[in-house]
């Protein structure tokens, strides 16, 4: 996997004390309010295509949360504003896909791409695959 990164040379004389954090990749939800969200580091990625994402699913991670308590039982993985956090290998971009639910809220926003580490040149765009039931129901 390739990576444009600033690095510090190590062995230098003057090493860089604000060294980039590795950006993560991730998936998420907006359950009540409450953002719940699974990351890994970008090294720790997947292929998808041309794409490198988070290893595990929406409806994995949603069945762990379920089993520990921090999600409803009764609630689908698929049923709140959720989303994902992309690298395409190509352009050298991330791209955090999403609900317009999670999207339209720009501090939720923000801290999806403030707890991800991800530079400011990141894309934001929505995904049919990432509709919230209340969007599905709006749209009938």
């Amino acid at each position: 996997m390739q990576m444009r990164m600033k690095k510090s040379i190590q062995g230098s004389k003057r090493e860089n004390p604000r060294q980039v954090p590795e950006p993560r990749l991730g998936i998420f939800w907006l359950v009540g309010g409450k953002l719940i969200m699974e990351s890994a580091p970008i090294s720790a990625a997947e292929p998808y295509g041309g794409q490198l994402t988070h290893p595990r699913s929406h409806s994995e991670v949603w069945q762990q949360y379920q089993r520990a308590g921090s999600v409803p039982a009764d609630m689908k993985y698929d049923q709140p504003p959720r989303g994902r956090v992309m690298f395409d290998t190509r352009s050298q971009r991330f791209t955090v896909l999403a609900d317009l639910c999670i999207l339209r809220n720009k501090s939720i926003a923000s801290r999806i791409m403030s707890e991800l580490k991800l530079p400011k040149n990141t894309k934001t765009d929505a995904d049919s695959c990432y509709r919230c039931s209340a969007c599905l129901q709006r749209r009938t």
